[in-house]
Parts: C-alpha cells; structure tokens; sequence
C-alpha cells in the first residue's frame, strides 16, 4: 500500500479511519466488528465450544466462516436477521444452495440435508488436464507408493502440493472415502517423487468417476438423536517410520459429521498402545462435540456409544489392575477410565471387524470394500 500523492508529510504516515482488505489486521478487526454487532446489536451469544457459532434465545443459531453466514431459524426470524445485516454490508442469497464449495440440497420431509462437491471437482480435473480421465474405482492401489527410492524421479513439487491441497479440501469437506489417501499423500510434501503424483492423479480418477456423489446427513430415527463413534488404529501401518495410524468417525442421527485419519505423533509399541492414542482422540473430540450440541440444542444427549474392535484394548480400559509401561501410555489409559467409570458422557463397545466403519480410514481397500465403505459413510 502506498499513499496519494497528494499526501505531504516529513514521515508520510497516514491514520486509517477503516481496516481494508489484505491488512495483516484485517481478520481481526472483521470478526471484532461482527461478533460485537451480533452480540449488543442483536442479542446474540457467541459459542464457547466454537467461536463461530452464536446461539439467540429464540432459537436461532447462527454459523458464521469469515464473512459466509449460515442461519437456522423459522422464516420470520430469518427475515428481520437480514434486514439488521444488511447495515454490515451483509447480503442475502435467500434459501441455501451453495456453501463454501458445496452444493447442498435440503429434503424437509425426509429431515435430510445432502451435500456435494461436484461444483468444485470439475475444475480442479480441468486444471490439471484430467477431465477426459479414464475412471478408477478406488482411489488408492495396495500397495501404497513408498519413501524416495534409487531410482524415483523427483516431480514438481509446487504443482504436486496444489494438486494435495485441492484434494485435501474435497476430503475435508464432504468424501470421507479419500482422506486416508489424501492425509497419506501429505506425508511425501516436503520431497514428492513420481509415484506420489501418479497416486495423486489417480485420486482424481477416482473423483472423476465419483463427483456424483452427495454425502446424506440426518433421517429419520426412531431413537432420537444419537451421537455415537468408531475408532481404530493401524499399528505400524507406516513402513518408514513404523508409527501407527489413528482414526475415528462420529455419526450423528444416522450422518457422518466427522471423520479423521491421522499418523499419531508418537511410535506405538504394540497393538494395545496404538488402541490407546487413538481412543483418546477419538474421546476427546467426541466430548467436544456433545458439548457444541448440547449448547446448540440446549438439551441433553443420551449417553454416547464410541464403538472399538479390539477386544483387548476394551477390557484394559475397564481393568484397574492393567498396569502401563510407560507413563505417557498410562495417562491415556487413565483418562479413557475415568469417562468409562463415570458413564454419563461416553461409554464403550465392541463391534466386529466387518462393521467398523472406520475401516478404510488407515489403508487402501480392495474394490468390493471401499464400495461398502463409502455406502457407510453415507455417500450415495
């Protein structure tokens, strides 16, 4: 940024009556400014499990990203908030369709909500030449693509980041079934080979032949709202570092709201141990959200049930007797019991090895699998 011309001054420095755009300052003086209108002007309040959600007394809930808004509140409501906004430059789209990419589609019968990426698929194909693809139906081979070898030729790596970061997005946002691939992938960024673009560009075979997809969320349920888990490890799952692999998936009602995949930081000595650093995480995160909504809801949640297929690992969280050999191990352990004892927020279960969900969330399926897989996640 640079002054007129017209500015004279010995230091030419100028005070700024307004924050613009592209200001190291600019973000926080954004969400300063619509927090505080939201907050004294309307009557709102901010989230404390996440800073952007606010709640009113009415029952509305307001989700804000940046400067994208989302409202959930009955049409009267809806109305007298966007009229208020309209004075923060604020603009009304009318009824959701598109969101951050997305394009979401609303059943109010059914109470489903399903969204979809197709939008934003088709031009990152286009971008990277690979349109006129010819499909794959998994995105991931077998036999995963290794560390820098003799005789691996080194790619370009700005263009092999962009390409992990689109994908990254896509499977942030509504594909479950090509996160391990992607969180895979970004282990190689720092020195990427030809392989590893070969498997990138092959996630986008696979995408190509996909796209259709629409992730489903909500239903009917007899039992009410449920919030409840699936955890699991992949011990030793990474051949260079031998460090095992974490994840879980939480699925409200009868849709996904969560999934992660996930190398953990520290090298798990056994099966049991890799079972303990996931479980935690995966507990963790599931308190988190029966908190964010039970403030959203302002209701209580039944008892969540986070499921597990290890039968060993299931009754040394519940036997007092099991001793750790080794401290960092131990406190997981302990935390995990001391959630199980208590009973009100999580308890845990076993399920069998065919019906863990979050199977393909730490290595490449055969076809018939992943098909499965991405049926559970709820894409369709």
């Amino acid at each position: 940024m640079s002054l007129p011309v017209a500015v004279f001054g010995r230091e030419r420095l100028a005070c700024l009556n307004r924050s613009p755009y592209e200001l190291k300052q600019s973000p926080r003086c954004w969400d300063t400014t619509i927090a505080n209108f939201l907050m004294t002007k309307m009557g709102f309040r901010r989230g404390r499990f996440d800073f952007g959600v606010y709640t009113h007394d009415n029952g509305t809930i307001l989700a804000l990203y940046v400067d994208d808004m989302l409202i959930a509140a009955a049409l009267g409501e809806v109305k007298i908030i966007c009229d208020k906004l309209k004075s923060k430059l604020m603009v009304d789209l009318g009824t959701v369709s598109h969101f951050l990419g997305m394009v979401v589609s609303m059943d109010t019968n059914g109470h489903m909500i399903s969204l979809t990426q197709e939008g934003y698929i088709d031009p990152v194909l286009e971008r990277f030449d690979m349109a006129n693809c010819k499909p794959v139906g998994t995105p991931m081979e077998k036999d995963k693509p290794g560390m820098n070898g003799g005789g691996d030729k080194p790619c370009d790596r700005t263009l092999c980041l962009q390409l992990i970061g689109s994908l990254g997005w896509i499977a942030m946002g509504t594909r479950p079934d090509i996160a391990f691939t992607v969180s895979y992938l970004g282990r190689f960024n720092a020195d990427p080979n030809d392989r590893h673009w070969l498997s990138a560009k092959r996630v986008l075979r696979y995408l190509a032949g996909t796209k259709k997809l629409w992730l489903s969320l909500g239903g009917e349920m007899p039992a009410g709202v449920r919030l409840d888990g699936f955890v699991d490890s992949d011990f030793a799952g990474d051949a260079r570092t031998l460090k095992s692999t974490s994840k879980y998936l939480f699925l409200l009602r009868m849709g996904m709201i969560q999934w992660h995949s996930k190398r953990q930081a520290l090298t798990a000595t056994s099966t049991a141990d890799a079972e303990f650093n996931a479980s935690v995480s995966a507990l963790q995160e599931l308190v988190w959200f029966r908190n964010l909504i039970k403030e959203i809801s302002r209701s209580e949640l039944p008892v969540s049930t986070l499921y597990n297929d290890n039968k060993a690992s299931l009754s040394t969280f519940k036997d007092t007797a099991y001793k750790p050999h080794s401290k960092h191990i131990g406190v997981r352990v302990h935390q995990i019991r001391e959630f199980v004892e208590d009973g009100r927020e999580v308890m845990m279960d076993y399920c069998r090895t065919n019906d863990m969900v979050a199977d393909g969330l730490t290595k490449p399926l055969v076809l018939s699998k992943h098909i499965l897989f991405a049926r559970m996640c709820g894409l369709s």
